[in-house]
């Protein structure tokens, strides 16, 4: 008995169709830039341009200026005033004596939570709403810096994308939800493990050792006096 020989696969439409991936993001084939709006708070059923903050603002500190300014002329404020003047007393200089690895991790946290920040801008660039619930349902959100989801119509993540510029989101690149994924939890990890080496070497050092009272840790102690009399 001969076996018959095995029929060839028939390719699936949608593969024949697709074609190899470049591995770099080609900005002249990219979708087109498109801006947002003027982010927006929901009010009740009404949606408030943030630009209100400014005058509303500024109105409030006039007014918080002239009452403080109100305020010290009342005798009871000018006693204390007179009592606790708020100058700073002369005082002898005090050499923290902060290590050179404490004071590099901090300037490493704070570059690290620069590209945190960054890409989780251009992650919410990519759908720019925030929501109370999870559902995200369109016409629940309490923010936005889009056009509201317009009815009969579908409207994807490509429609509702926004661009940023480059120097506030990461990559800066519109709809570029996964790189900023890339960056964002990749850059985390290393944030986490420089927190993670700071704690190792604070118990095995002698800061903790030093904490005896607030503000004493890691500060230089002046050797002893000598009890001998000249």
């Amino acid at each position: 008995m001969t076996e018959s020989p095995a029929q060839p696969m028939t390719p699936e439409p949608l593969e024949g169709a697709l074609t190899g991936a470049d591995d770099r993001l080609l900005l002249s084939h990219w979708m087109p830039p498109q801006a947002g709006i003027v982010p927006r708070i929901r009010i009740g059923q009404r949606w408030v341009s943030t630009l209100w903050g400014l005058p509303i603002g500024a109105t409030a500190l006039i007014i918080l200026i002239a009452i403080a300014q109100s305020l010290r002329e009342l005798p009871s404020v000018k006693a204390f005033i007179k009592q606790y003047p708020g100058i700073a007393q002369a005082a002898p200089s005090v050499d923290s004596g902060f290590p050179w690895w404490l004071q590099l991790q901090h300037f490493v946290n704070m570059f690290f939570m620069l590209f945190i920040i960054r890409a989780g801008i251009q992650i919410l660039a990519d759908h720019p709403r925030l929501y109370w619930k999870r559902d995200s349902t369109p016409g629940t959100d309490w923010f936005r810096f889009q056009v509201p989801v317009p009815k009969g119509r579908v409207w994807t993540s490509k429609d509702d994308s926004v661009s940023i510029p480059g120097w506030l989101g990461l990559p800066g690149v519109r709809h570029s939800l996964g790189l900023a994924r890339w960056w964002h939890f990749s850059v985390n990890l290393l944030w986490v493990i420089n927190g993670v080496l700071f704690y190792v070497l604070l118990f095995s050092t002698s800061g903790v050792g030093s904490c005896r009272s607030p503000g004493t840790c890691f500060r230089r102690r002046s050797p002893p006096r000598s009890s001998t009399p000249r």
